[in-house]
Formats: structure tokens, sequence, C-alpha cells
């Protein structure tokens, strides 16, 4: 049953009735906004929980695959592999030189095949270590007599044995003369040796050890102690603090020289890497510290230099480099993006291309045509680098010329193309194609200059002997105590890029500088090395050399496959 709609006769009445009705229909309005409100608040609230959703699932996938990926950021070769087309103008096609690549090819097999037609060495051991020989007879039948055996030969098996290290006492004697026919001379007596620490009772062959093992194997103090304590001995860690302490003292002539032989240089590489410093009494008791890598390649000067600062503000690097006149290769650390407004143009920026494709490469799977597409160029970027690598620096810049500066162009269209301009700028792959375009004229300064390198990962990988220490070590205890570290590292990797035996380099130039050796340029490891030859690490060389030949006969196999299909 309808209810009947009954309007009042008098006028007073309906204008109430009106009145009422708009007031109702204006508080409908209002919980209408206020409803919408809610709903686009609810919208915009889920359209953010499903970025961060997002965001965090990339997160977890990125440590899941940093814990337990694959590390590597080569891509497979295939030569299915058809040419990428940009989708602007015509594509600009780069074809490799492979004049050289079919001999690469044929000397590399070559080689393999004569490794493995030599036939191992099996037992043999180098015939300068020393051989203890033992005679086992056997046991004969009864009432037969060794004299009655006619000896017909003698199987030889060789078996490599160990004994730990010794520690021993060196004791020197100096004996004390009274002259009568001289009064004058009350005593005569030989000059005291130089040692480590003035009036000190260590060696300079256990200061190489602690040296070596600290710094080079990466072992602390207090785990020294158990090896040190099994051959007789047992220090104490102050001890051995000591010990590094007056080390580094001696060392530091040396690495002032090394470093003045480094910033000499045009082109210094340079990175990076925390480590934890000791605060006592101050704040938490600890704060994030910095060692900094300076590395050069030319010739005379290949050294790898270490400092400490307490922080990452610019004044460590500008400090050190306030002397430098040159290019500088890293990251693009704020310090070093505008270095050469700061200076003046006397420091200039050169960027490192392996951490714009890294963030590239990581991004890929957002965007994997724009991303395989850049991926594509940086590849063969650095195809050409490799044949670049075998030739001087002016052969290098017009290879460059020829060939890196077309394919640079081609990527900086492809950045500001429509598939580039599309990505949401804080996504991960648009934040790497930011960096690309906002670092493009550091990026792409190595095409100016055959001597600058197309990325920084040589002074990254000299880093990697601190990322493994601080695993051991933990920390830094004191300022000091980080410079003088600087100072120990520097020596030892420098000497370690030349494939010294570590501890007789150390050993030798401890005990020089403490008789006060003043010709320190004989003891650069590059000069030291030549005059100590039998102290030369040859396997390292030829393990690299070996390396190298791998790379170059892959690089020249995938070029060939490239033009045959």
């Amino acid at each position: 049953m309808s209810e009947t709609l009954i309007i009042p006769d008098d006028l007073e009445t309906c204008q109430q009735l009106l009145r009422e009705l708009w007031e109702a229909h204006r508080r409908l309005q209002q919980i209408h906004a206020e409803l919408l409100a809610t709903c686009t608040s609810m919208q915009d609230s889920q359209e953010k929980l499903q970025q961060e959703k997002a965001t965090l699932e990339e997160t977890i996938k990125s440590l899941m695959h940093r814990l337990y990926g694959r590390r590597s950021e080569r891509l497979p070769s295939s030569p299915d592999q058809l040419p990428l087309d940009f989708g602007e103008g015509e594509p600009i096609e780069v074809v490799p030189d492979v004049s050289a690549d079919e001999a690469i090819v044929e000397e590399y097999q070559q080689k393999r095949r004569r490794r493995r037609r030599k036939k191992p060495l099996s037992g043999r051991f180098p015939d300068h270590l020393p051989r203890r020989t033992e005679r086992i007879e056997p046991e004969l039948p009864a009432g037969v007599q060794r004299e009655d055996c006619e000896l017909i030969g003698v199987d030889v098996v060789e078996i490599l044995d160990f004994d730990r290290p010794n520690l021993w006492v060196r004791r020197l004697e100096y004996p004390k003369y009274k002259i009568p026919s001289q009064p004058q001379l009350k005593i005569v007596q030989g000059e005291r040796e130089a040692n480590l620490i003035p009036g000190g009772s260590f060696g300079f062959g256990l200061a190489a050890e602690v040296l070596f093992n600290k710094f080079g194997l990466h072992l602390p103090l207090y785990r020294q102690q158990d090896p040190l304590t099994q051959l007789g001995w047992v220090p104490s860690r102050s001890t051995l603090s000591q010990i590094i302490a007056n080390a580094a003292e001696l060392l530091r002539p040396l690495y002032l020289l090394e470093t003045q032989r480094i910033l000499a240089s045009a082109v210094v590489n340079t990175d990076d890497t925390p480590v934890t410093l000791l605060t006592p009494g101050q704040g938490a008791g600890s704060r994030q510290a910095r060692f900094w890598i300076y590395r050069s390649n030319q010739v005379g000067a290949c050294y790898d230099a270490f400092a400490f600062t307490d922080d990452r503000t610019r004044a460590g690097p500008d400090e050190f480099l306030k002397d430098f006149q040159g290019t500088i290769c890293g990251d693009c650390y704020s310090g070093y993006v505008n270095i050469e407004d700061v200076t003046g143009g006397r420091i200039v920026f050169s960027a490192c291309n392996a951490h714009a494709r890294r963030y590239v490469h990581n991004a890929r799977e957002q965007q994997p045509q724009l991303s395989s597409q850049v991926l594509a160029l940086y590849r063969a970027l650095y195809d050409i680098e490799e044949r670049g690598s075998r030739v001087d620096d002016v052969a290098r810049l017009l290879l460059r010329r020829r060939e890196s500066v077309p394919l640079m162009r081609q990527l900086e269209t492809l950045l500001d193309g429509p598939l580039a301009r599309g990505l949401l700028p804080k996504s991960k792959l648009g934040t790497a194609i930011g960096y690309l375009r906002n670092h493009w004229d550091a990026l792409a300064r190595f095409l100016s200059d055959g001597r600058l390198p197309i990325d920084n990962n040589e002074a990254e990988r000299a880093l990697r002997r601190i990322a493994v220490g601080r695993k051991n070590w933990l920390f830094i205890g004191c300022h000091e105590g980080g410079e003088r570290s600087a100072v120990i590292l520097t020596v030892i990797a420098s000497a370690h890029r030349h494939d010294l035996d570590v501890w007789a380099y150390l050993r030798d130039i401890l005990e020089r500088l403490a008789k006060g050796e003043t010709a320190l340029e004989l003891l650069l490891p590059d000069l030291w090395k030549a005059s100590h030859p039998q102290q030369v690490r040859t396997f390292r060389e030829e393990e690299r050399e070996q390396r190298g030949e791998n790379r170059r006969y892959q690089a020249a196999k995938r070029r060939l496959e490239s033009l045959s299909s």
C-alpha cells in the first residue's frame, strides 16, 4: 500500500516543509561527500600499500639474489640473437674488427692442446726441497741374512710433509775491551745493531710475520697468539700491537714515496669502503669510518695507496688530492661529481660505467625491452675495450672514436626515447636511467682519452682486502690505528700487486729502513722485484696470463660467431 503525499494548504507550513527537505538534502550531500572522500582515501591507501608491498617484495628478492643468486653481470651469448631495433631512425651498425680474432682463437686452441698433451710429473716435487731419506727394509724369511740377498732395484716414493715453523733466539754478544796502552779509551765495544723497537728484543722476521698475518692473511692479533704459543712463546696482544705500531713508523717514508708517485700520475682510480671505528665515551661508542684507495696504472707508479678518514665527507679526498693534477676515475660520489668546478679544472672526473650498467642489470625485469637494449650496447662497448686493452693509448683512443662513439650516441638517443621517458622516476629502472642521464658527461669522458679506463673495477677489486679483513678483525680501535693500517696496507698491497713474496719483502725493507736506508727508490716493489727475482711468485703471473688469454679467446670467438650468423 503506497503512502499518499499530503501537501499543506497554508504557505507557512509549506515553507517550513521545504526548509526541512533542503536541510535533509544538504545532510545527504555532506554524507555522500564524506563517503566519497573515505573511498578515495581508502583507494589511495590501497595503492600506497600495493606500492610498498611491491617495493618490499623487490627488496626481498634482491637480498635473496645477493645471498644465493648469480653475482656475475655477464649475459649469455647466442648466435641466434637478432640485431636490436631501437625504433628511432636508422640503427647505427658498428662492425667490429675481427682481423686478429682467428689468430687468437687458433693460438689459444693450440696452447690448450699442448697443455692437455703435457704429462704431469706425478709424485715429483721441486728439486730445491730438502729430502730426508728413510730406507724401509723388508722382513726376510727365517735363517736368511741380508748379506745373502741380491739387490735388484729400489722403488722410490716421495711424500710431501710439513713441519711447524720454528721460533729461535738470536743471541748477540758484544764483548767489551780495555786497552792498557790507551787509557783515554775506557771501553771498546761493537756498535749495537738496529732493532725494530729501540732497545727491544724482536727481530724483523717476527715483525714481518705479524704484519703479513694480519694485513695479508687477515688474521687478527688474538688469533695469532695461538700459533705463536704453540711454537713456545706466549705474546700479549699489547706486545703484538707495539710491533705493528713501530713497523708502521718505519714504513711511513716508503708509504709517502709510493703516494707521491701515484699523485704524479695523470690518471688515478679511487674508491672507498666503510669500516667500524671505536669511539669509547662518545655517542654509541662507535661510528662508521672509511678506507680510501688510490690506484695508478702508470709505469713507475703501479702502486695501491690507502688512506683512512673518520667519515665520508669530501675533506678526506680533498686533502689527499690537494697536489694532484689530472683525472680521477670512480663512482659518482658527491665529492667527485663537481670536483672540476671546485678545483678550477685542476682535477677532472671520469665516472665508472660498470656502476651504470649494474643498476640497469639489477632492474632488467621491470622493463625487459629497454634494459636489454642498454645492456646490449654496454656489451658491445666492453667488447671494444677488450680489443683496446692489447694496444697503446693512442691506438685505443682511435679505436674508441671509430667504434665506441657511435654506440654511446645510440645509447644517449635511447635514454631520451619514449620507453625511457615513460618510466616512473622512482622505479628501479627509472632510477638507473636517471643515473645515466645525470652523469652522462662523466660516463662518456673515457672516449676523449685513451689512458682512461671505461670503469673503476680494478680499484673495487683492490678494496676486497679491506672487505675480507673487516670480517675478521671487525673494527679499527682508534684513528691512529686506522692511519697505521693504511700505511701497512699500502706497502703490502703494492707488493702483492707485483707478485712478490710479501713476507720476504717486508723482512728485508724493515731491516734496511731500521738501519737508515736513504735510497727509498730501491725499496719500491717494482725495483725490489728486479733485484730479487727469486722472491717473485711466478705462478701468479702465469695464472693472470692464462685468465687474460681465456678472456681474449672467448671475446674473439663470440665476435666471429656473431659475424658468421
